[in-house]
């Protein structure tokens, strides 16, 4: 996206309500939709992306601006669309899916990723299934109905950023517990590739892939302080 503007700035309306002005015209969403920001950190981060130096802005860097404009323009209009997204991929879980060997990764698959599943299980008051290999399997129906009665009661802005993680992840439950600042950046990063950082290290990195966990981490560390902003 070419930059069209001289002037980038923050109006504060009241201490809930703030507007980025460019060139003295608020900031809309792409649908032209009103963008109001709920608290001068999220508007200061607003303001930080879209106050590049380049000429050319690079849309990816757009993060709080992308979910708070996902929120209002779609995720308000498609609520259950989103929230059918994100339960969809519970069949799948990442966290869910275990290794039969060797029994160190075994192990350590069950060291880091058992406490995630009790935190889950504390938040549906169900068991959740682990499984053996790779083929398909699936949760309880139980599982499925709790966890998509705790989803809904969640802000359109909060549905925003788990379905962004949890496609970034791979994983609804790890997603669910970093929305709930259960976990650090760093716990958040490690455990989202837990296989393949331990591969890593007992077999040696990979330049391509870890360039790949490199841009994740550092999107999945953006999307950790909107969070914290929200």
């Amino acid at each position: 996206m070419k930059k069209f503007w001289k002037t980038i700035e923050i109006k504060k309306v009241s201490s809930k309500e703030f507007y980025i002005l460019l060139d003295n015209t608020k900031l809309k969403t792409p649908l032209k939709n009103e963008l109001i920001l709920s608290n001068h950190l999220i508007a200061k981060e607003v303001l930080k992306e879209w106050d590049q130096s380049s000429d050319i802005i690079n849309t990816d860097d757009l993060v709080f601006y992308g979910l708070l404009s996902t929120a209002i323009d779609k995720v308000r209009e498609e609520k259950n669309s989103y929230i059918n997204d994100i339960i969809n991929f519970i069949d799948t879980d990442l966290i869910c899916y275990r290794a039969d060997s060797p029994i160190d990764l075994v192990s350590h698959q069950n060291k880091h990723w058992d406490p995630i599943i009790l935190l889950i299980e504390k938040y549906i008051n169900t068991n959740v299934s682990v499984f053996k290999g790779v083929m398909p399997s699936q949760q309880s129906s139980k599982v499925h109905h709790r966890f998509k009665n705790l989803i809904v009661e969640l802000s359109d802005v909060q549905i925003s950023v788990l379905h962004r993680i949890t496609n970034l992840v791979g994983s609804v439950f790890l997603s669910l517990c970093i929305l709930k600042k259960d976990l650090t950046n760093k716990q958040a990063f490690e455990l989202s590739f837990l296989d393949e950082l331990w591969q890593a290290e007992n077999w040696g990195y990979e330049e391509d892939a870890s360039a790949k966990r490199k841009k994740v981490r550092t999107e999945l560390n953006r999307l950790i302080l909107f969070i914290n902003c929200i």
